[in-house]
C-alpha cells in the first residue's frame, strides 16, 4: 500500500488574495510498483476548530478547498518507487478566514492527503435468500 510522507503546508497572504502551497511525496510498495495500483489522491485545505483551544462555537473542522482536481483518479507508480507532489492554489483570503462570529483568531489550517486504492473491479456478496409470506 502506497504510503505518503510528511505534507507541507505554505500560506502567503497577500491583501485580497491567499497563495496556498502543498507540497508531500508518495511512496510506492512493491506491489503498487508491480500492478501499477491506481488510487484516488485528495488533497484538502481544512479550517482546523478541534484540539486547538477555540470556543464551543467554532464547531468542527471544516473544509475550506481542494488542491487536487475533481476526480483525481490516476495517481499510480508507473514503475516508480516515489512521486513527488506539489499542489499550488490561489483562494479569496475572506475564505482562509474559519474563525468567525465569536470565535477569536488565529485561523487554524492544515492540509489533508488522503490515497485510496481503487479496486480493479467491484465487490460484492449476496445473502441468502429468505422466502416469507408477509
Amino acid at each position: 500500500m502506497a504510503s505518503i510522507g510528511p505534507v507541507k503546508l505554505q500560506i502567503t497572504l497577500q491583501e485580497l488574495k491567499a497563495e496556498v502551497d502543498v507540497t508531500y511525496d508518495i511512496s510506492f510498495d512493491e506491489y503498487d510498483q508491480k500492478t501499477d495500483q491506481v488510487y484516488v489522491e485528495v488533497c484538502k485545505l481544512i479550517g482546523d476548530d478541534t484540539g486547538t483551544g477555540d470556543e464551543l462555537d467554532a464547531g468542527p473542522d471544516d473544509v475550506i478547498g481542494y488542491l487536487t482536481p475533481l476526480f483525481f483518479r490516476n495517481t499510480r507508480a508507473n514503475g516508480a518507487r516515489t512521486l513527488a507532489r506539489h499542489f499550488t492554489k490561489v483562494f479569496r483570503t475572506a475564505d482562509l478566514n474559519e474563525d468567525r462570529g465569536t470565535v477569536s483568531n488565529p485561523d487554524e489550517i492544515r492540509a489533508l492527503v488522503t490515497l485510496t486504492p481503487v479496486m480493479p473491479s467491484a465487490v460484492k456478496r449476496e445473502s441468502n435468500l429468505v422466502t416469507a409470506e408477509i
